[in-house]
């Protein structure tokens, strides 16, 4: 995708806003002292200004590059100061100065990661550590006593590297055919970063106590983030350029932390396993396993962790960002409204949503439900096709503007089901399942071996069991034996915080080994297979 560059020209010397939306670049003369949310929509690029630009939700929030005057009182109140140290700047305030240049993000923060299991941090005055779990669409933050180690809180925020794309190849595209796009793709990792530490909500004080900071993600987030050379890991056999870890990354995260505290990074397994199924590993005692394990890491990049008490291999598969409602006709990510799960009865479909709000969109867990329940009530083949002649639910199909078939999940007709959202999640579905057979297949084990089988991340960990068995995500693993279990990457990070917890990440990165998908003759066939909506 090349930039697209309009300039909007008038007449006489003034200085040039450039707005960047991703690889969307656009220019435009403007007088000096006019407000950035004035001129910006001009544009066309999104810009969200909830309050109408008065200054009283502090949600336009962009980045500066270059060119603006100094916050003024209103700013100060509403950016942290993790926020003032990466130039975000409100756009109904942020006043044109000279020659400028702004960077729009989304602003949709997700809503179900927040989560408090103890206020023990707050009548302390020992050291914390922050665990990050650098997703490509989740950002999360766990706030840690280095004490002993106690997950206090949780909290996300939506990575803001998505104007550059949902995937991570479109990502890595950018970064590699423009330097200023991989500075600004840093930039954006670093200020997601600050999004979810801010929304733990610390006091001064406590925000102060953090001494020690591990990041995790996969290979693509890991080198974006540390601006290493992506180069090899667009190309075949698409290996990173060092899975070295960096002990003390403290310099590359532009002062979001306190003077003092320690930034590392941990090693990778290789190509695209990264940091974050590391993180995996150790949290699920992959050093020393009860006996047979599977780990699947469910997201746009799903990560596959399969041991059989001894050997470990791992493998990533392009999920696609289906899992995470994206590419999706009524997909949304978790926001209050989002669907999470789906309940055919007759005619009636019953929705479930975040917040108990009117349903704006599916999840990812969402469209696996609604699928899973019209393949159960027939209106959907195993193959995925519509049924001609559905026993139930007639009244409900219509067709789009291209003639394709889909289901009303709503009756007023906002919210529909495609063939093609089908589509996607078999894709994804296919390629998880796949991945999972093959690492099996390799340490020779059977379904019937495996003594625990854990779906875990954000899409992970709030799936419904009967559903991913139903439809074949996973192979016929007793139900009993299946877990879900949110934030296995968060928490594993967490682990790294002590110097013993990090020795063992490093030891589990030398003895993991890694599988490449694309090199192996039955992946193709198997993924085939697996395209099917049915338990096999």
């Amino acid at each position: 995708m090349y930039p697209l560059v309009c300039e909007f020209i008038i007449v006489g010397s003034m200085p040039k806003l450039t707005v960047v939306y991703g690889e969307r670049v656009q220019t435009l003369d403007a007088p000096n002292g006019v407000v950035l949310g004035e001129v910006i929509p001009q544009t066309g690029l999104p810009l969200e200004q909830p309050c109408a630009g008065r200054g009283t939700c502090g949600k336009c929030k962009l980045l500066v590059e270059v060119g603006v005057a100094p916050p003024d009182e209103v700013e100060l109140e509403h950016l942290t100061a993790g926020e003032l140290v990466l130039d975000n700047r409100l756009a109904c305030r942020a006043r044109l100065q000279g020659d400028a240049r702004v960077v729009l993000t989304p602003v949709v923060v997700y809503s179900n990661k927040n989560f408090r299991a103890s206020n023990r941090y707050k009548y302390s005055m020992g050291p914390l550590g922050l665990a990050i779990d650098l997703g490509s669409t989740t950002v999360a933050a766990f706030l840690t006593t280095l004490d002993n180690g106690e997950v206090c809180a949780g909290a996300a925020a939506l990575n803001q590297q998505t104007v550059y794309g949902a995937d991570v190849i479109a990502r890595l595209a950018a970064a590699r055919n423009n330097p200023q796009h991989a500075e600004r793709l840093q930039r954006l990792a670093l200020a997601s970063i600050n999004q979810a530490v801010d929304a733990l909500k610390l006091s001064r004080r406590a925000r102060q106590r953090v001494a020690r900071v591990t990041v995790v993600g996969n290979v693509a987030m890991h080198h974006l983030l540390a601006r290493l050379p992506v180069d090899s890991l667009a190309v075949a056999p698409f290996q990173p350029s060092t899975r070295a870890a960096i002990k003390d990354a403290t310099a590359m995260m532009g002062g979001l932390f306190p003077a003092g505290a320690v930034v590392s990074l941990p090693p990778l397994i290789g190509g695209f396993v990264g940091s974050d199924a590391l993180a995996c590993l150790a949290y699920f005692g992959f050093d020393h396993p009860p006996g047979p394990l599977v780990v699947v890491d469910l997201g746009t990049n799903g990560e596959v962790l399969v041991t059989d008490g001894g050997r470990i291999l791992t493998a990533s598969t392009a999920a696609g960002p289906a899992f995470e409602g994206v590419n999706i006709s009524c997909g949304t990510r978790a926001i209050d409204g989002a669907i999470t799960a789906v309940q055919v009865k007759g005619a009636d479909i019953n929705l479930f949503t975040i917040g108990d709000e009117s349903p704006v969109g599916l999840t990812g867990s969402g469209l696996l439900s609604l699928v899973y329940a019209l393949r159960q009530a027939g209106v959907v083949e195993p193959s995925g096709r519509f049924a001609s002649s559905p026993p139930i639910l007639s009244e409900r199909m219509a067709e789009n503007s291209h003639g394709a078939r889909l289901l009303k999940i709503t009756l007023d007709g906002r919210l529909g089901l495609s063939q093609w959202d089908i589509r996607e999640l078999q894709k994804a579905k296919a390629a998880i399942r796949a991945a999972v057979d093959i690492l099996m297949s390799q340490l020779g084990l059977m379904p019937g071996d495996i003594q625990r089988l854990i779906l875990t991340g954000s899409f992970g960990g709030q799936v419904e069991i009967e559903a991913v068995l139903g439809l074949g995500l996973i192979p016929p693993v007793p139900p009993e034996r299946v877990q879900t279990v949110p934030n296995g990457a968060g928490l594993g990070a967490a682990l790294f915080l002590s110097e013993a917890g990090f020795a063992l990440g490093e030891s589990l990165a030398a003895r993991a080994g890694q599988v490449d998908l694309d090199s192996q003759a039955d992946f193709v066939s198997r993924y085939i297979s697996a395209m099917r909506l049915a338990e096999n």
